[in-house]
């Protein structure tokens, strides 16, 4: 695909990258007259230390895989309302506007199509993603306020989690409730009649501490879109020491509320809006066993139930002939409504794991644990019937730090997986990094990782149906016993800090490669039910791979006193990897953006001032493995500015003007979406 010249005297997107890293480099370089002294710590330079790569608490300079830590300092400059946002400041992610399963479609590399597929979402370690192949990101029960810090893996979570975390991980990790005690109320109200309240009270004595958080927001959504939201939220989180070594850490959260479809093919959803209720449950029992050794049992349940049924009016009507011709064309049935549900559905998730690990500080470092789970799904516009379709699986997994000197370690690890859809499944990760001085790290990387199909992809039947059960129109058809997809990563990466440990750098170059990519074709004979077929969407696997390629990374650095900058930046190429005339498929060049980059800067001024500014490009791009309903599934490029000022008022206070997407530039989406409003909103929060 040729990309286009931006407008303005030719500024290509090459020349602006160009220019974006040499502003960088100028502010590291030269700072400002105000420059803090070189002995000064700076804390947002630190290398990030997280927990998720490997179950195990490790600074990314020593852990296995590349890992992007979204902290505190970066989620309040943002600005951002919604957790989706935060994840453009991770390198390599794709976030765009509505599509006809959510307010968001959130991907890595590229590797998605309108179902957000191989993502897995976590909250407190615990998986949040839906079987219906996508993430709820309004169904989360989490607030923004409660957020410790996002850890991302970055190229295939599969070896630590299991086959959901295909390409990527989001781990959403929260604030204890012994470190948010008192109350805490914040509120905003905006353009397009966005407005939202939250109110959290922590407290706590002894041997237990809690939180309990409730939220509220509601928008219009965009103009010339149905995309507004009517959501809340209640969550309670809890400690409980049962003794010196035994703690119980309980969270329970419900989700309610409406949620309009953005539909661009309206044939199979129609602007209309589904009622959407989740809750979940996570009771974990923790045992220290000593000062670096530990074990947990832990158990989780998730329900979700959404329901957008409606009726897309008579037959004759859709089909322009008079009721009296319907008996005639259908066997005698007579005219009736046409009814359709694309996400009416409900879900289940038990789940159980336990785990054991063993982090002595200089010696090997380990983990091994064990899991199963149950997933359940119902949902007659989609398997075609009212039974439950139910998945068993159970997993292994294991993780190993191995110091071989003081510049060498070994980062290995990986997880076997049965289930009731698949055979047994490894996938693995290897890891050596090199230290050759303080605060520099060389990472060469390998992982193989399998995804097997959901309950969704191995029985989806979507139609149209009569009055009578009977099939109208088959739309899409699975045609089951799929094998798993594989995706095999090699990287090379370097993670460090420079200028007196004033630049943090974290970079790789990396070649991904998909096989065996679930895709779609249009089969256009007689052998499906219905009447008035004319080509039917089969789910299929084999015979496609994608091999994506690039560089990717994120600068942050402090050029002065007050001043907090990130850059992160992704350029990428794929090519689709089988054969045209085999296949039936037409091949695209480049699934993915050519870049991708997200710039956030944040300063501190007088009189408890702080402003910001957060701007994102995504360059053009195709969803890779999106099916072609008739309609572009190219993304024309965009550009989002963001910014924010915000005054503390006597400690207690917060004053907050937020503009989101100031540019208002032209994104179209996965269908073809119209542009996405500016947003301004006014937020007030306190603390008590």
């Amino acid at each position: 695909m040729n990309k286009r010249v931006c407008s303005g005297g030719g500024f290509s997107t090459r020349n602006r990258v160009s220019a974006v890293l040499i502003l960088i480099a100028g502010l590291t370089v030269s700072g400002s007259p105000k420059a803090e002294p070189a002995d000064e710590t700076h804390f947002f330079t630190d290398i990030p230390v997280g927990v998720t790569v490997s179950r195990m608490m490790q600074p990314a300079s020593q852990s296995g895989a590349s890992m992007t830590v979204i902290d505190q300092d970066m989620i309040r400059a943002s600005g951002a309302t919604e957790i989706a946002d935060l994840l453009r400041l991770v390198p390599g992610f794709q976030v765009s506007g509505a599509t006809i399963s959510s307010p968001y479609l959130v991907a890595y590399h590229g590797q998605s199509d309108i179902l957000q597929r191989g993502l897995e979402v976590m909250i407190d370690g615990a998986s949040v993603y839906s079987s219906y192949l996508t993430v709820d990101w309004q169904t989360l029960g989490v607030a923004i306020e409660d957020i410790e810090r996002i850890e991302v893996i970055r190229g295939g979570g599969a070896p630590t989690y299991g086959y959901n975390a295909f390409t990527s991980t989001i781990n959403i990790i929260t604030r204890k409730p012994i470190g948010t005690p008192g109350v805490f109320f914040s509120g905003y109200v905006g353009s397009r009649d966005s407005r939202g309240a939250m109110m959290r009270y922590g407290a706590g004595d002894g041997p237990l501490h809690y939180r309990l958080t409730g939220r509220y927001e509601e928008t219009e959504g965009n103009r010339g879109r149905s995309d507004g939201k009517a959501l809340g939220f209640l969550n309670l989180r809890s400690q409980i020491a049962l003794s010196d070594s035994d703690e119980l850490d309980v969270a329970l959260s419900a989700s309610d509320g409406d949620l309009d479809n953005n539909a661009d093919v309206p044939v199979l959803l129609p602007n209309t809006s589904r009622d959407m209720r989740a809750d979940r449950q996570r009771l974990r029992w923790t045992r220290t066993l000593g000062r670096d050794r530990d074990f947990y049992v832990q158990f989780y349940r998730r329900y979700s139930e959404q329901d957008d049924r409606t009726s897309l009016g008579l037959l004759s009507d859709l089909l322009g002939v008079t009721p009296a011709d319907i008996p005639l064309l259908f066997d005698g049935r007579q005219d009736q409504e046409v009814q359709t549900g694309v996400y009416t559905f409900q879900e289940k998730r038990h789940d159980i794991e336990v785990q054991y690990r063993d982090y002595h500080p200089g010696a090997v470092k380990w983990v091994l644990g064990a899991g199963g789970r149950q997933e359940s799904m119902r949902s007659f516009d989609t398997f075609g019937d009212d039974a439950w379709r139910t998945d068993n699986s159970y997993r292994a997994f294991a993780q190993a730090s191995i110091p071989l000197t003081e510049q060498w370690i070994v980062n290995a690890g990986g997880v076997l997986e049965r289930g009731d859809l698949y055979e047994t499944g490894a996938s693995y990760r290897l890891a050596l990094n090199y230290m050759p001085f303080w605060n520099h790290t060389f990472r060469l990387g390998f992982s193989h990782s399998e995804r097997k199909p959901t309950l969704f992809e191995e029985h989806y039947r979507s139609a149209l149906y009569f009055d009578d059960g009977t099939v109208l129109r088959q739309i899409t058809f699975s045609r089951g016993g799929l094998e798993p997809e594989e995706l095999d990563v090699i990287d090379l990466g370097y993670i460090g800090q420079l200028f007196n440990n004033g630049l943090f750098v974290d970079a790789r170059i990396f070649y991904e490669r998909l096989d065996n990519q679930y895709r779609t074709e249009t089969d256009r004979t007689s052998s499906y039910p219905g009447y008035l077929n004319d080509g039917v969407e089969i789910w299929y696997d084999g015979r496609v791979g994608v091999d994506t390629w690039g560089l990717e990374g994120q600068l942050k650095t402090e050029p002065w006193r007050g001043g907090q900058l990130s850059f992160q930046f992704a350029f990428l190429r794929s090519e689709d990897r089988y054969d045209v005339i085999d296949t039936g498929l037409i091949s695209r060049e480049n699934h993915v953006p050519d870049a991708t980059l997200s710039l956030l800067f944040a300063q501190k001024l007088n009189h408890g001032i702080e402003a910001s500014l957060g701007y994102y490009f995504l360059d053009d791009m195709s969803w890779n493995g999106d099916a072609d309903l008739g309609v572009s599934p190219v993304i024309a490029q965009t550009h989002r500015l963001d910014l924010r000022l915000a005054k503390r008022v006597a400690q207690d206070w917060l004053l907050e003007g937020v503009v989101q997407n100031l540019t208002n530039r032209y994104e179209r989406d996965v269908r073809g979406e119209s542009a996405q409003d500016p947003r301004f909103l006014f937020r007030v929060s306190a603390q008590f």
